[in-house]
């Protein structure tokens, strides 16, 4: 068990490889982990996000284009302690300055290596548990 809290999570992906990455790894063993990938509308991700008020947000750029800079401009008014992995196959450094400029924590270029993602996940685990210990 990586930590007492128990932290939420959203992926926002259809991605068959990603998911099964993230299923294969031992992070869907000990938290609450929700897939949104039934719909692309940006209401209906942002309604989402922002009721389930997640700890940590996968985002799979692939699936949300074009509309993935404005969904994470929004949600970062809405949260900005939400930590973010930021998952693309986009390589063009325009969109690795937009999405720095919204302060996500972790860029992983796809194909994804599980290790890499592992590690951003536990890093994000363990600025979420500085957060809980910090009230604590």
């Amino acid at each position: 068990m990586l930590s007492l809290y128990s932290m939420r999570t959203i992926i926002i992906s259809e991605d068959p490889e990603l998911l099964a990455l993230l299923n294969r790894s031992e992070i869907s063993e000990d938290h609450q982990i929700s897939v949104l990938g039934e719909s692309k509308d940006p209401l209906d991700v942002m309604s989402t996000v922002c009721e389930a008020n997640p700890s940590l947000l996968i985002v799979d750029d692939d699936f949300l284009q074009p509309e993935t800079v404005h969904i994470l401009q929004s949600l970062r008014k809405i949260n900005k302690k939400m930590n973010i992995i930021f998952c693309t196959s986009n390589t063009t450094v325009d969109l690795g300055k937009e999405v720095s400029q919204l302060g996500i924590q972790y860029y992983a270029m796809k194909p994804l290596d599980e290790g890499e993602l592992l590690a951003s996940f536990k890093a994000a685990l363990e600025a979420y548990n500085k957060k809980i210990n910090s009230f604590s």
